[in-house]
């Protein structure tokens, strides 16, 4: 009977499930897991699971911009930010990060990041690019986004690539 029990526990422990992917465990995997759930092919969405998983629950995204001229700003808490990711997209959205630095200082890190967006993953020039700032905080052994600053390129004042290239994604 042992014997049994044995080869049944055995067989059951074969055919469970597989444990979730793990949480990012350090800022680079936190930012370039960001970017990618942004992105979406036409017809398709963010990936709206993976930014819930990263963004801390009161978590602050904030907006820069200029319109005709005039620069704006807009802050977004994350339950608002999230709804419109989780809708299908006519066209892609295509986050690329070309530069990257980061900063770490026990549980607290910033990442200044260049991204390219296009509709078309492989449009040779990008529809816009900007520049990010992410706060993170670890939260075990969780990095989490506590809050996110983009600020499109001003026309006429291009964003410097900090050594990356356009086109050229990091991750």
């Amino acid at each position: 009977m042992r014997q049994v029990v044995m080869a049944v526990f055995g067989l059951a422990t074969t055919w469970a499930v597989p444990p979730a992917p793990a949480a990012e465990e350090t800022p680079a995997e936190a930012v370039s897991a960001l970017w990618k759930a942004m992105s979406n092919e036409a017809g398709g969405r963010a990936d709206a699971a993976t930014l819930l998983r990263l963004f801390h629950e009161d978590a602050v995204i904030f907006g820069g911009r200029y319109k005709d001229g005039v620069p704006s700003v807009r802050r977004t808490d994350i339950k608002d930010f999230i709804p419109p990711h989780e809708r299908i997209q006519d066209k892609g959205f295509h986050e690329c990060e070309i530069a990257r630095s980061l900063k770490v200082y026990d549980r607290f890190a910033v990442a200044w990041s260049v991204v390219e967006s296009r509709a078309d993953a492989s449009a040779p020039a990008p529809d816009f690019v900007g520049v990010n700032s992410v706060q993170l905080y670890r939260l075990g052994s969780q990095w989490k986004i506590l809050s996110l600053y983009y600020h499109v390129e001003k026309p006429g004042e291009p964003i410097a690539p900090e050594g990356g290239r356009s086109g050229r994604c990091i991750d």
